[in-house]
């Protein structure tokens, strides 16, 4: 039954697949129609152009003008005869002319728009006849029809669109009545008169009411469409097994819908026949027990068959059934590749063969045929071809690698047609050059990859065939591109050769004919390009050629070395290294090297390149001579031409450091050299040197480190002294400074010295050379040189980071951290003194240094660090007394704050000392007294700050740590009293307590002065001080007792507390309102204290007693917000009471919704009565939303309780609106039963032509 399901959904999903495509061709048929539709539409306006010519021969002859056409209008444009897309030709040299009072040359017509004049409302018959021939009227374009309905006609449409609406009600009715409990057997037949009836209906209603055809189609369709339902309760009511049920009910759906299709002549219903047919052939073959791809290949062979039929004869393609079995036939490759990949696995390479192979037939020939996506189906086509061959290869019995091979050829073959055959492949499918660019391109990549995959999968005995013949084979087919001098063909054939070494395992000699002919063939192609294109290839062949150097060193070390010595793989790096230098020198040494364009740029990219390629190669040296000599014996470190892996990775080290200086000597002051240019050469020089010294460091050649250290030490010493750039000096001196201080740190290392000592060391060498030069500058007293002045920026940044470093990843040593404190706080001292050009803000950041040094220097002696070696091993003083030092520091900083009042030049470095140490003392004795004296001592310090620096916001940070102190204090103050945790009551009366002090503080700074005074403006220096800080104070306070009853209110946990707090928030909103409120504001304080109240009260009993129900919360928000209603009442504000009533129908409608889901009796009351009364407001107020809203709620409310007669609803509405249908047919059909007079409109009389031309009328 599942698998019956399954099918049944599948065809459903199908066939309306199908439907819409169906639809869609036709949409687009009646679209090529439109061409019919113009030649139809310029013959009726021929012979009603024709009909007002001969009307106005009447009128001449007669001497009467004739009835204005209804379609003209009332007053023409004039224009000039060229811009008239229609103009009637004159009616011949022997047509008599009009005569009014004076004789005029006949004027064509004007042409009217193309219109139905049936439809047009009709022009008045005072309209003078001289419009109809006055000039014609210049039109861009022919006017498209307007469809104006008559009141008839809008009536049919409501009575149709009425019928749907029924018919969907009575469907619906139908669906519930299937849910009854009623015999399955019973319901199966109401089910089958119910779709008679519809399909019945509709043929009579289409036959019998011409005006009601489109609801009768309609009708008729439904009908249908309640088929494959009656087919599934038929499945499920009877016995019949899936496919049979499937055979008859596709069986009567062919013969319903085929009698449908002849009786309505409609297209869809044609496409949903030709489904039908399809279903029922499927069907067939289901109760068959054939497979359905099976099937889908017969369509496929059918749908082949009858486009070359097609092709062959423009008759059978003209035709309606074609056009609709062709557009089923173009979802069959789509339906056929589905399945295949769906049976993928019972499926044979035969089968796979004759599936691709009728599926690229298929595609090729709707190429042939359709002009839409005509690139897709291609495309399409020539994939499924490449399955094919596939498929075939494996069928023959061929291995992964000639297959592979295979198809490998077919997308190189493929990329050279289109190549050859670009012109007329991108004409035939309108593709951009681009494009077929870019196709080429993927089709070499996936050739590419193929031939990857064959040589993956290669056997051993058919490398040499695949690398000898093969491959040179396939890069032939580059040849066309290469003399065509096309890039691809270029980049390709140097990829080629790459594949030779997959699978590299024997005979390292075999991937040098793949190279061979690649440099040989890049070398052809670099004969016949030019300009840019040329230096291209130069660096592919370079590129190429250092590859193949590497297979050559690979060659050279198989035939000389001995087998066991494993050194291919360094020799390869090795012959690598040797010729990149090589072709690097000979690049500097060219005389052109230096000439000024293009060149220029390419040239020194190639030595970048060269040098990077250096660096790594001798990276990769460096980590096969570190192998230790236990895992790597000494016979194979004799690698290549007889020297050990060291020896040559030494001798590389050397030559291309040397190349390196040489290049940046050599590319210095070129001609077209700019400034940023050079800085980029200066920069990739520093950094190369500073890779192949990071690579010269080893234990067992560390005078290699030393040797390269010096060579690069007076390279950067030569080039700060001929810099003239203030930005190199810096840099320079920087990279001296870290070449010197790294060669000791190496030194020391190599003579064996501690690990503390070396970085003792390293603090000595980086640290008295710039205090050296601080002091004679200081000692010459003049301003500091730009790069002293970065450098020594730089190390009061760089001596913490490296120390901590030191500390994290070997052990902090007390010795070393203050010899690094002390050379820390001496540096800033000395950084301070020296750089008196620098303004005074920002020179007093110098002094942090000291005064971090002081605070580190108090601590460090009082800590436990590592005792087990280095200078210092114990302790000097306690925590307690580091503790004290800290505070007095920190006291002293505050005498001096209030003695250097006014005098900002030392305001940074005063300002860190009150609070540094404050800060550390608090955090390391965290839970004790000092932590709480720490934080008392910076609330002083804060305070006595809104005085001294004149700014208010210096109390909100006051407020903070005030709060944080005496916080801290109570804690303190319970665990002196044996308390085990602190309680959440605590914080309340820790809070408590600082809104006390903060409101002290307050009154202190003038708070009483002013009742109202304005907060301070977002800056650092204020007028007056006090009074702002006043009402930071006061302002902090409020929040505080805010914290605190909040606090009490939600953790307090017995019921005074939760109601306290609640009070104490209220309070705080009570003096919010008299003291921090502007008057604006005021007059909505008592919705705030309503609302407020409110909610407290609903937290305080949802605490005490529980959470309520929704319902409950819903009707309280009701009531709520009705008291907010009557309270704006009273005040006479209306704006606001239709807020809070439209706020207060919202909940009353979440009351009802949510009463309805928990059954809460008292809610829906509380609802119901709210809504009666928003009714009886709302016609007091004459609002019509309010109404309507209650109404509603109500109707609905009431349509709930009586929900269970859901199907009698739908019925009685559905039967109700085909009555009210049916009454208004009957009424229109009276008004319109006698046929409407048409009465010939009078014509005017036209007046003579007056004037003292009288040549005509005007």
């Amino acid at each position: 039954m599942d698998v019956m399901t399954g099918w049944v959904i599948i065809t459903i999903i199908l066939i309306l697949l199908a439907f819409s495509l169906g639809r869609r061709q036709g949409k687009r048929a009646e679209s090529r129609n439109e061409r019919h539709l113009d030649a139809l539409q310029q013959a009726w306006q021929k012979g009603y152009d024709d009909a007002l010519n001969y009307l106005g021969k009447n009128a001449a002859v007669t001497g009467r003008p004739p009835a204005r056409a209804p379609s003209e209008p009332t007053t023409p444009e004039p224009a000039t005869p060229e811009a008239n897309w229609h103009a009637a030709a004159p009616s011949g040299p022997s047509a008599p002319a009009p005569s009014y009072g004076s004789a005029v040359p006949h004027q064509p017509a004007q042409q009217p728009a193309p219109a139905q004049p049936y439809l047009q409302p009709s022009a008045p018959s005072s309209a003078p006849f001289a419009q109809l021939i006055a000039s014609p009227v210049a039109l861009a374009a022919p006017a498209k029809p307007i469809k104006v309905l008559t009141k008839r006609e809008r009536e049919l449409r409501n009575i149709n669109i009425t019928l749907y609406v029924a018919a969907l009600m009575i469907v619906a009715a139908g669906a519930l009545f299937l849910s009854f409990a009623l015999p399955p057997l019973s319901k199966l037949i109401a089910f089958f008169l119910l779709t008679a009836a519809f399909y019945g209906g509709g043929l009579l209603t289409y036959a019998l009411k011409p005006s009601l055809r489109p609801a009768g189609a309609a009708f008729a369709g439904t009908g249908l469409a309640l088929l494959p339902l009656c087919a599934i309760a038929t499945y499920t009511t009877t016995g019949l097994s899936g496919p049979a049920t499937w055979l008859v009910f596709s069986a009567i759906g062919t013969v319903a819908v085929g009698y449908a299709t002849l009786r309505f002549k409609s297209r869809v219903f044609a496409w949903v026949a030709v489904l039908i047919l399809v279903s029922t052939a499927m069907a067939s073959a289901a109760a068959m027990q054939r497979g359905v791809l099976y099937y889908m290949l017969i369509l496929l062979v059918l749908s082949i068959i009858l486009m070359i039929l097609a092709v062959r004869s423009p008759r059978v393609r003209r035709s309606i059934f074609f056009q609709a079995l062709f557009g089923t036939a173009q979802l069959l490759p789509a339906f056929v590749f589905a399945l295949t990949l769906i049976l993928f696995e019972p499926l044979t390479s035969r089968d796979m063969f004759w599936i691709f192979a009728l599926l690229t037939a298929q595609l090729l020939l709707s190429v042939r045929l359709l002009a839409n996506l005509r690139l897709v189906r291609f495309y399409a086509a020539r994939a499924s071809f490449m399955l094919m061959l596939a498929a075939g290869c494996h069928y023959l019995d061929f291995s992964g690698t000639t297959t592979w091979v295979v198809i490998a050829f077919a997308f190189g073959i493929q990329a050279v047609a289109v190549l050859l055959y670009a012109s007329g492949y991108r004409q035939a499918l309108g593709l951009r050059a681009d494009v077929v660019r870019i196709e080429r391109a993927v089709l070499w990549g996936l050739g590419i990859l193929a031939m990857t995959a064959a040589f993956a999968l290669a056997p051993t005995n058919e490398e040499s065939i695949l690398r000898y013949v093969v491959l040179p084979l396939f890069m032939a087919l580059s040849l066309p591109g290469l003399l065509r001098s096309i890039k691809l063909e270029a980049g390709v054939l140097a990829v080629l050769p790459l594949l030779a070494l997959v699978n590299w395992k024997e005979h390292t000699w075999s991937p040098l004919p793949a190279f061979a002919v690649a440099l040989l063939g890049l070398s052809l192609a670099d004969h016949r390009a030019k300009s840019v294109h040329r230096l291209v290839l130069g660096h592919t062949r370079w590129v190429l050629g250092l590859v193949g150097a590497g297979v050559l060193g690979a060659a050279v070390s198989e035939l000389t070395a001995p087998w066991y010595s494993g050194s291919i793989g360094p020799s390869i790096v090795i012959a690598a290294v040797l010729v990149n230098l090589i072709w690097w020198a000979a690049s500097l040494a060219q005389r052109s090297f230096l000439a000024p364009g293009t060149y220029l740029v390419h040239r020194m990219a190639r030595v970048g390149a060269s040098a990077l390629i250096a660096v790594v190669l001798s990276l990769t040296l460096r980590l096969r001579s570190a192998v230790p000599s236990e895992v790597l014996p000494n016979y194979e470190r004799v690698l290549f031409l007889g020297q050990s892996t060291l020896i040559w990775f030494m001798i590389c080290l050397l030559l291309s450091l040397g190349m390196v200086i040489a290049s940046g000597w050599r590319l210095t002051g070129l001609p077209d050299q700019n400034a940023p240019l050079q800085n980029v050469v200066d920069a990739s020089a520093l950094g190369l040197i500073g890779a192949l010294y990071a690579l010269s460091f080893g234990e067992d050649f560390w005078v290699l480190a030393i040797v390269v250290g010096l060579i690069s030490l007076g390279y950067v010493l030569f080039n700060l002294r001929r810099s003239m750039d203030q930005r190199w000096k810096i840099i320079n001196a920087a990279a001296a400074q870290v070449l010197f201080s790294s060669m000791v740190w190496w030194f020391a290392t190599s003579l064996e010295f501690d690990i503390h000592g070396r970085f003792s060391l390293l603090l000595v060498s980086l640290g008295i050379p710039q205090l050296v030069r601080l002091a004679i500058s200081i000692r010459s007293a003049k301003a500091l040189r730009k790069e002293l002045r970065f450098i020594a920026i730089g190390l009061l940044g760089g001596i913490p980071l490296a120390t901590l470093a030191y500390g994290q990843i070997i052990g902090f040593d007390r010795g070393a951290v203050l010899l690094a404190t002390l050379f820390f706080g001496l540096h800033g001292l000395a950084a301070f003194r020296a750089d008196s050009a620098l303004d005074k803000i920002s020179r007093q950041f110098y002094l942090i240094a000291p005064v971090l040094s002081l605070v580190l220097i108090s601590c460090i002696p009082a800590t436990s660090l590592w005792a087990e070696s280095g200078w210092i091993r114990s302790s000097w003083w306690s925590a307690e007394v580091a503790c004290a030092i800290l505070l007095v520091m920190s006291l002293v900083a505050v005498i001096s704050e209030w003695r250097l009042r006014g005098n900002p030049k030392y305001s940074i470095a005063v300002g860190t000392a009150i609070f540094l140490p404050a800060t550390v003392a608090a955090i390391w004795q965290e839970g004790t007294w000092w932590a709480v004296g720490a934080w008392l001592l910076a609330t002083v310090a804060l305070i006595l700050m809104v005085h001294t620096r004149h700014s208010a916001w210096y109390a909100a940070a006051a407020s903070l740590t005030l709060g944080t102190a005496i916080m801290r204090a109570v804690f303190e103050l319970r665990q002196a009293g044996g308390a085990w945790r602190v309680e959440s009551m605590d914080v309340v009366w820790s809070l408590l307590g600082t809104g006390i002090a903060l409101y002290l503080l307050s009154i202190f700074h003038g708070r009483m002065k002013d009742p109202e005074p304005e907060y301070p403006e977002f800056g650092y220096r204020h007028d007056d001080a006090p009074g702002g800080a006043s009402r930071i104070y006061f302002l902090a306070m409020l929040l505080a007792l805010l914290l605190a009853g909040g606090i009490a209110h939600a953790t307090g946990g017995q019921n005074w507390f939760i109601i306290g707090g609640a009070v104490v928030i209220f309070g705080v909103a009570v003096l919010v309102r008299y003291f921090e409120l502007g008057q604006r504001l005021v007059a909505y304080a008592v919705d705030g204290y309503i609302v407020l109240a409110a909610l407290l009260a609903l937290t305080s009993y949802a605490q005490i007693l529980g959470t309520p129900q929704a319902s409950n919360m819903a009707a309280y928000a009701c009531i709520v917000t009705v008291l907010l209603v009557l309270w704006r009442n009273i005040k006479a504000d209306a704006r606001l009471e239709k807020y809070y009533l439209l706020a207060a129908s919202v909940a009353g409608s979440l009351t009802l919704l949510t009463a309805l889901v928990e059954s809460n009796s008292v809610a829906q009351i509380i609802g119901l009565v709210f809504f009666g009364a928003l009714v009886a407001w709302g016609l007091k107020l004459g609002e019509r939303l309010l109404i309507w809203w209650g109404a509603i709620a109500i109707t609905l409310s009431i349509l709930w309780f009586l929900r269970d007669l859901a199907f009698l609803w739908l019925v009685i509405i559905g039967m109700g609106l085909i009555a009210a249908a049916v009454f208004k047919l009957v009424k229109v059909d009276k008004q319109n039963s006698l046929p409407e007079q048409i009465r010939e409109p009078q014509a005017p009389v036209v007046p003579p032509a007056q004037g003292p031309e009288g040549d005509g009328p005007r």
